[in-house]
């Protein structure tokens, strides 16, 4: 008896001090996420990024010291309808947002070798989240499904685009309702053909 209550004696310790800390990381990001809803303007601090690429080959990208290539050596699959609609999927990190320009190379269907470099800042200026919900009905104590937004960064051929994807926390219709609807923003943010 005496061996069971040292053990859970330091274990509830534990499990208080965790709990605390979870309580204190929603709270802190909850409340960011709440500050900036008042103004019915959402804005974020960091983001995702995930990359697309679309009849282009040899791609190579570099921000925030985080070297990526995709399509080594091979032309990538043409763009479908499908693909306007896709979850991004896969993300390469946690950025603070800007960390940097991003510096790009690839080559086009046609062979076409292309560099260029994005400005993150001047594309998201205001970091505000891009949506076309209506403000009233955004739950404002936590707007955003997720962490953060997914910046998407897709090279079709010789356009590069920008998208910001974001899944924007709707106050249910239904009081009663155990969940909150959500919905699902790809909103093109640039656009450039070489």
């Amino acid at each position: 008896m005496l061996t069971a209550k040292i053990e859970s004696g330091p274990r509830r310790k534990v499990l208080r001090w965790t709990a605390s800390l979870m309580t204190i990381l929603l709270q802190t990001q909850m409340g960011s996420l709440t500050m900036a809803a008042e103004d019915d303007v959402l804005k974020f601090q960091s983001h995702d990024l995930n990359l697309q690429i679309y009849s282009a080959g040899d791609f190579r990208l570099l921000y925030a010291g985080s070297p990526h290539e995709i399509a080594i050596g091979r032309t990538a699959r043409e763009k479908t309808a499908e693909d306007e609609k896709r979850y991004p999927g896969f993300t390469s990190g946690d950025y603070q947002a800007f960390a940097g320009p991003v510096e790009m190379e690839w080559r086009s269907k046609d062979g076409t070798l292309f560099k260029h470099t994005l400005d993150l800042n001047s594309i998201f200026n205001d970091k505000k989240i891009l949506h076309d919900e209506n403000p009233a009905d955004i739950y404002k104590p936590m707007p955003i499904f997720g962490r953060q937004p997914t910046i998407i960064i897709e090279v079709n051929d010789r356009t590069v685009n920008v998208y910001m994807f974001t899944s924007i926390q709707l106050i249910p219709k239904d009081p009663n309702a155990a969940r909150r609807n959500r919905r699902d923003h790809r909103v093109l943010a640039y656009s450039q053909t070489f």
